[in-house]
């Protein structure tokens, strides 16, 4: 069984104060949070799950249809994804996607998916092309930018074994996914990202967005 989790319950503080959920904003007329629902339903995925507030359930209502579900956000993301969890069968392979990524990829998705049972985590990733330095104290060192990865999604599992990796760890805040399977000592499997699928954090992205189109 395929299943997605599609994360839509952010404050969006950058991109408008927190007035405005940005994965509900319309791009070239649909809100941005559907581009990847409908990679996912082009791909035959068996359950959708959308991750939304509470208070902004009627603003998604009517972009639905019978494979999705509603799961509601907690305070972090980590409980979020938890939420939806519930939702999955365990035995589901399961795509944890950010709803602000419009721009995901029928291939990303299939690479993610190619590696879920022999690798437990698999992330989409793209090396870094700018020179890196780390600050430490106030000074600045030069860092192999060969060896800098920037994480996307959709990160891929079995759902049951995330679910009871969040647990395990709740008291922690993890940044993503893939930190959970860290922790418990698993080695994470990249796979290649995509320039194009980049996050929107500010309105000054949806130009990046017009641009790539």
């Amino acid at each position: 069984m395929k299943s997605a989790i599609i994360v839509c319950a952010g404050n969006s503080s950058r991109f408008s104060g927190g007035r405005e959920n940005k994965t509900l904003y319309l791009f070239e007329g649909k809100p941005i949070f559907l581009y990847s629902v409908n990679v996912f339903e082009r791909l035959n995925f068996d359950l959708i799950v959308i991750v939304i507030k509470a208070e902004e359930k009627k603003s998604f209502d009517k972009y639905l249809n019978p494979k999705m579900k509603i799961a509601y956000g907690g305070p972090r993301r980590q409980d979020s994804v938890l939420n939806a969890l519930d939702l999955v069968p365990a035995d589901s392979e399961v795509l944890v996607h950010d709803g602000a990524r419009p721009f995901l990829t029928d291939k990303i998705v299939k690479d993610v998916l190619s590696e879920i049972r022999s690798k437990r985590c698999v992330v989409p990733a793209i090396k870094s092309e700018d020179t890196i330095r780390i600050e430490n104290a106030g000074k600045y060192t030069l860092f192999d930018r060969n060896k800098v990865f920037r994480m996307q999604t959709p990160q891929g599992c079995i759902a049951g074994e995330l679910a009871g990796l969040y647990k395990k760890f709740s008291h922690i805040d993890l940044l993503d996914d893939a930190s959970a399977f860290e922790l418990e000592g698993f080695e994470v499997k990249l796979v290649d990202g995509d320039k194009k699928n980049i996050k929107i954090t500010t309105k000054e992205d949806l130009k990046i967005l017009q641009a790539l189109l």
